[in-house]
């Protein structure tokens, strides 16, 4: 009914070690982005008001939430290049739907 997937290529191999490489890279990036956000707008803020955190702990938001962006661009960016990656698989498996 359906044909049976292609041998893997050397080339095949390499595209599978790069995409998993940058798709283990994106992960820890998205945690980052995360906790650096959650952090800026969450425990900083609550941490001031109810007097665990001096006042003056309240300009680190700004750094953080700007990091954060960063972060989260560079995911943007390793996502790009994981889902350029994942079109290499119709070379060996033709349905992505099983």
């Amino acid at each position: 009914m359906f044909d049976d997937p292609k041998a893997l290529t050397s080339a095949n191999w390499q595209n599978i070690h790069m995409w998993l490489t940058y798709f283990w890279i994106y992960l820890p990036l998205i945690i980052t982005a995360a906790f650096s956000a959650l952090t800026a707008h969450a425990f900083i803020p609550s941490l001031v008001s109810t007097g665990h955190l001096p006042a003056s702990a309240s300009r680190w938001r700004g750094p953080l939430t700007v990091f954060a962006v960063l972060v989260l661009a560079v995911a943007a960016v390793v996502l790009f290049m994981v889902m350029r990656l994942a079109v290499t698989i119709g070379d060996v498996w033709g349905r992505f739907l099983i």
